[in-house]
């Protein structure tokens, strides 16, 4: 099992092949599942820290993600996205997505938050 493995739902193909790019130069290794129901059929198969839904491909379902948290309370949800607000999706942003990035070719946000992620700080 590889500790630094991402599941990403749902992608747009020239954007999602830059970002699996990025993270494997950063050691990460991605996960392409179409769908919600896929990722969660992945999870079941192997333990992932976080994964990443691309908001412009996947209706979200608040059902399927609070039952998703439910099972899963340890699972990073990040939302990846060409558009700046979501009005639609303002319940399942505030409730079950931890944060969300702009689809942008300058992915060092979303790199810092998976490094917060997965090596946080040590203390002590």
């Amino acid at each position: 099992m590889d500790k630094n493995q991402i599941i990403i739902a749902g992608w747009d193909e020239n954007y999602t092949k830059d970002l699996c790019a990025i993270l494997e130069k950063e050691r990460y290794v991605p996960i392409l599942v179409p769908s919600l129901p896929e990722a969660k059929a992945q999870l079941k198969k192997q333990h992932c820290r976080v994964m990443l839904i691309d908001l412009d491909q996947i209706i979200l379902d608040n059902l399927f993600l609070k039952e998703l948290q439910k099972e899963y309370p340890f699972l990073g949800l990040v939302g990846l996205s060409s558009r700046k607000f979501h009005q639609e999706l303002e319940e399942a942003m505030r409730r079950y997505i931890d944060a969300c990035f702009e689809k942008l070719p300058d992915y060092g946000d979303l790199l810092y938050w998976l490094k917060a992620l997965f090596d946080p700080p040590r203390t002590g």
